[in-house]
C-alpha cells in the first residue's frame, strides 16, 4: 500500500499554488487550508477542502503529516517553531527566518529531529537554469571565476501598497535575492564565504515602505570564486532574474528567457543562443519532488538542508554589512 501524506498549507497568496499541488498529486491529501483573510474561503471551496482562520487546528491534527507555510516572512519563523514541536515535516516559502539568532534555534532543534524540510528555491526548476547547470556540468565555460545575477522585482506596486511595507522589516534580499544566491551556489557547487553591500530606498522612500528597495552584494565563494548579487525591486522593468557566469572557455548569459553563449573573445564570432525545453507547470516540480522524497523516506537533496542554512546565512550577512559598512563573515 502506497504512504499517503495528509497535507495542509497556511497562506493562500503563493501558497495556492502548494496546496494545488497537494490535491493533485496522488500520493497526498489535502485537509485544511489557513490563511487571515476571510475571503480566502473562495479558494477552499475551489478545492474542495476545509478552511481555517485560525491554524492551531492545524499543528494539532495529528493527521497532518506535512504543512506548508506560505504567510508573510515575519510569521514563518514562529509557523517553523510550531511544525517542528508538533512533529511536522516543512515546505516553506523563503526566507525560512528572518534573522540569525531564529536559524540558530531551529538548526538546533532539526538537529535533533527526523523531519524532512524544503524551502521554494524554485529557480532551480526552471527550464533555463536547469539549462545553465546542464552547460557548466558538460564544462563548455570551463572553470568558472566570475558570477552574477541580478533578481530585478519589477512589481513596485506590491512592494509599497502591499504586505511588505507594513510588517515590522522586510528584505528584499531575503524575499528576492536568496533565489539568486541560492542559483549561484548550486552552480557553482560552491558556498559565500563572506561579503560586503550597499543598498538604498531613493524609489520607494515616500511611500509606506521603509526598507532598502535595492541592494548590491560582492561576495567570495569558498572555492574562489567571485559573485555579484542584486536585489532590485523598485526597478522600472517587467520582472525577470538576470545572470551571468565567466568561465576560462567561455561565458553564459541569461537574460529573461534567453540563454546565450559566447565561446571567443572575438567580435567576429557570433554567440550561439541556447535553445531549451520550455515548462509552465515548473513552479510545482520542486514541491511534487519534495513529496517523492517523502513518499520513499529519502532526505530532500534539491536544495538540501544546508543549501537552505547557507542561502539564508548570505541573506543575512549581506543586511548584516549594510549597517556595518565592512565585509561580514557568513555564519552557518
Amino acid at each position: 500500500m502506497k504512504k499517503i501524506i495528509y497535507a495542509a498549507t497556511i497562506g493562500v497568496g503563493f501558497g495556492y499554488l502548494h496546496a494545488k499541488v497537494f490535491k493533485e498529486n496522488k500520493n497526498t491529501r489535502l485537509l485544511y487550508i489557513n490563511d487571515l483573510q476571510k475571503k480566502k474561503k473562495i479558494i477552499a471551496k475551489k478545492l474542495n477542502t476545509t478552511f481555517l482562520n485560525n491554524s492551531n487546528s492545524i499543528f494539532k491534527d495529528k493527521k497532518i503529516n506535512l504543512i506548508s507555510i506560505a504567510s508573510y516572512d515575519n510569521f514563518h519563523f514562529n509557523y517553523l517553531l510550531k511544525a517542528i514541536k508538533n512533529k511536522k515535516n516543512i515546505f516553506i516559502e523563503k526566507p525560512i527566518c528572518q534573522n540569525l539568532a531564529q536559524l540558530k534555534k531551529i538548526k538546533k532543534l532539526l538537529n535533533s529531529s527526523k523531519l524532512q524540510i524544503s524551502s521554494n528555491f524554485v529557480l532551480r526548476y526552471h527550464p533555463k537554469f536547469k539549462k545553465v547547470k546542464e552547460l557548466v556540468e558538460k564544462n563548455k565555460i570551463g572553470k568558472i571565476y566570475s558570477i552574477e545575477g541580478e533578481y530585478n522585482y519589477g512589481r513596485l506596486e506590491k512592494l509599497i501598497n502591499g504586505w511588505r511595507g507594513k510588517i515590522p522589516f522586510y528584505s528584499v534580499v531575503q524575499g528576492g535575492g536568496i533565489h539568486i544566491i541560492d542559483l549561484m551556489s548550486w552552480i557553482t557547487k560552491s558556498s559565500p564565504l563572506k561579503t560586503i553591500s550597499v543598498g538604498n530606498n531613493l524609489i520607494s522612500n515616500r511611500s509606506n515602505f521603509k526598507f532598502n528597495d535595492n541592494i548590491i552584494a560582492l561576495l567570495t565563494f569558498n572555492n574562489g570564486v567571485i559573485g555579484k548579487v542584486t536585489s532590485n525591486f523598485s526597478c522600472a522593468m517587467p520582472h525577470n532574474h538576470y545572470l551571468k557566469i565567466y568561465g576560462r572557455k567561455g561565458t553564459i548569459e541569461v537574460n529573461f528567457d534567453k540563454i546565450t553563449l559566447y565561446k571567443s573573445r572575438s567580435k567576429k564570432s557570433k554567440p550561439i543562443l541556447v535553445k531549451y525545453k520550455k515548462n509552465k507547470n515548473y513552479k510545482e516540480d520542486l514541491l511534487n519532488t519534495f513529496i517523492k522524497c517523502m513518499v520513499n523516506d529519502k532526505k530532500s537533496s534539491n536544495p538540501s538542508l544546508q543549501d537552505i542554512y547557507s542561502s539564508i546565512s548570505t541573506c543575512f550577512a549581506i543586511d548584516r554589512s549594510i549597517k556595518s559598512k565592512k565585509w561580514e563573515r557568513i555564519s552557518l
